[in-house]
């Protein structure tokens, strides 16, 4: 059953479009594994979360529920959790409750791991999965698993699920690179055009006659797509597009 679902996730993963029902596939397959929620991350560039913070650098895409999201403010979702700063330096995969992680955590992580402790967020892995040949655009993903109750109990489910559940991981990630890299950073096809022509070398005044456009307008597009992309100056937003696939020069 497990390998006909992977399989089709797998074609999916290739096909261009319907990316949201991409996404949802995924979390169908992992639900029918026993995976309560999950949350998919990806960091461009290790000094750039070493020296703006994980939430500027990275981009986080989750189907934790509600409570979660209320509870652990939109920053410390990253810039707390110590499972990203492991995983971004190159740590192949945690499991959360295993003590010996918090004899490296710092205070605020501590406290992170308890309000999520206090939600039922006991048991789950977090999981590195890529990283380009350069060792850029580093992901990975936490699998929150409810069913759970004990770590005896957990470690039983991990070894029988861990392998299909790399595959799972493996393919959300070669989708969200590939063809539906949008979910990360939906920018709108001007946006990607203005940086697409920024990134070859053209001039700004080349490319608003291009796209036929004013230079007022073509700025706003570049604003734009330099908050989406969480991005401090115009040569960082072009760095970063071309590191997350969204634009292909």
């Amino acid at each position: 059953m497990y390998q006909q679902k992977i399989f089709e996730l797998s074609e999916k993963a290739r096909q261009a479009g319907k990316s949201d029902a991409f996404w949802e596939s995924c979390n169908d397959v992992l639900s029918a594994s026993g995976v309560a929620g999950f949350g998919y991350g990806m960091m461009p560039f290790s000094i750039d979360a070493t020296i703006n913070g994980f939430s500027n650098a990275g981009f986080f895409k989750h189907t934790y529920p509600s409570e979660w999201e209320m509870t652990v403010e939109e920053g410390a979702a990253i810039d707390n959790d110590l499972s990203v700063e492991l995983i971004i330096n190159g740590t192949p995969e945690l499991i959360w409750n295993d003590p010996s992680l918090l004899e490296v955590a710092s205070e605020d992580q501590l406290q992170q791991d308890d309000l999520e402790k206090d939600m039922g967020m006991r048991f789950g892995a977090s999981l590195a999965l890529d990283r380009n040949t350069f060792g850029q655009a580093i992901s990975g993903i936490g699998l929150w698993v409810s069913d759970t109750r004990s770590d005896k109990e957990f470690a039983q489910y991990w070894h029988q699920h861990r392998k299909h559940l790399y595959q799972i991981c493996h393919i959300l990630d070669e989708g969200l690179r590939g063809r539906h890299a949008q979910l990360l950073v939906a920018l709108t096809p001007r946006e990607r055009d203005c940086l697409t022509y920024l990134a070859i070398g053209l001039r700004p005044a080349e490319i608003c006659w291009r796209l036929k456009i004013s230079e007022k307008t073509f700025e706003k597009y570049i604003k734009w797509a330099k908050g989406k992309l969480r991005a401090r100056t115009r040569d960082h937003a072009i760095a970063k597009a071309l590191v997350l696939n969204l634009i292909q020069p």
